[in-house]
């Protein structure tokens, strides 16, 4: 396991979903974003094990569910 998730990874992982039509929010980045190599992004990715760091988006969108429900 490389500590990092793929992108063909994350297609399968998403694959696995029950609904395949149910509504999604996301955001990711790749090497280019940043103008640096894969080799250097996979070694970021894996010190981050592919989760945005520092993110409170978990916090906002629950936030948005309980308010807007």
């Amino acid at each position: 396991m490389a500590g990092y998730t793929t992108i063909g990874e994350l297609i399968e992982s998403l694959k696995e979903q029950e609904n395949l039509d149910a509504p999604v929010i996301y955001q990711y980045y790749l090497a280019e974003h940043f103008d640096t190599s894969e080799e250097v992004f996979s070694k970021v990715a894996s010190e981050f094990e592919s989760l945005i760091p520092c993110s409170d988006a978990y916090g906002t969108i629950s936030d948005a569910t309980r308010r807007l429900t």
